[in-house]
């Protein structure tokens, strides 16, 4: 295995509830390149996932078990959580 530095790094990714169901994983690990951001990120795994893709204006990302916007940065080692929104009564 090579340096994560040289190669950005990975990122885990854990999706909740609709994200899990849409994509069926519980986790990935999602490699960082340097200038990442929260909304690369989401579009990488929307990619990957064409099922989350009805979730992408829907869906919340915490980073680090905050919740993030768009535009922050994603750094080697962080962990990114998707959180659909939930439903209830």
């Amino acid at each position: 295995m090579g340096d994560p530095s040289s190669d950005g790094g990975q990122v885990r990714v854990l999706f909740f509830s609709g994200a899990r169901e849409a994509c069926g994983l519980a986790e990935a690990m999602v490699a960082c390149p340097s200038g990442m951001r929260i909304g690369d990120l989401l579009e990488e795994l929307v990619r990957r996932h064409a099922g989350l893709a009805p979730l992408r204006g829907q869906v919340r990302l915490a980073r680090n078990g905050e919740f993030a916007r768009m535009d922050e940065g994603v750094f080697p080692g962080d962990e990114v959580a998707l959180i659909p929104p939930v439903s209830g009564g």
